[in-house]
């Protein structure tokens, strides 16, 4: 489908704040010497501190992205088309790096291989992200595309009533 006009304009937008958000991203995920203050000299960690702070804006971009592209999912598809594409995208894929980041935690980073928390404890840091610390995202990630359904579902009942 040929985009013309205001949304020609929007996706050209969208494109570009994209592109400059991933970019910042890589800038963030190379500079883990900030994390590392007392391990580095002072003058590393503030160019880093300056790294950190300009970049900082990409992943509030980035979730604000996915509301500008998504709030009108129902003109696009239908809510099984939505929840089936989020499923696809992000569920599946964070269960499945994060099982494998678990059992790659617990069997290899542990140095003992032997399994000392239970099925909660485990389900729980899964969850909450504590094997793979970078997939904070996912969790508030997962909690947007359900405001976005409630939103947009509410939003359409209520064009709907007009």
């Amino acid at each position: 489908m040929e985009k013309t006009g205001a949304n020609q304009n929007n996706f050209n937008f969208i494109s570009f704040i994209t592109l400059i958000s991933a970019i910042s991203v890589v800038f963030l995920h190379v500079n883990d010497c900030f994390w590392e203050y007392p391990n580095v000299s002072q003058e590393v960690w503030i160019s880093a501190n300056i790294i950190e702070s300009i970049f900082y804006f990409a992943v509030p971009v980035f979730f604000m992205i996915t509301g500008a592209t998504l709030i009108d999912y129902q003109e696009r598809y239908d809510t099984k088309e939505y929840v089936k594409k989020r499923v696809k995208k992000t569920i599946i894929p964070f269960v499945f790096w994060s099982i494998f980041g678990m059992i790659f935690y617990l069997e290899v980073m542990t140095n003992n291989g032997i399994i000392n928390e239970n099925f909660h404890d485990m389900i729980n840091s899964l969850i909450n992200t504590k094997y793979i610390s970078i997939y904070w995202f996912f969790p508030a990630l997962m909690c947007i595309y359900f405001i976005i359904f409630v939103f947009s579902t509410c939003l359409f009942i209520t064009c709907i009533s007009i």
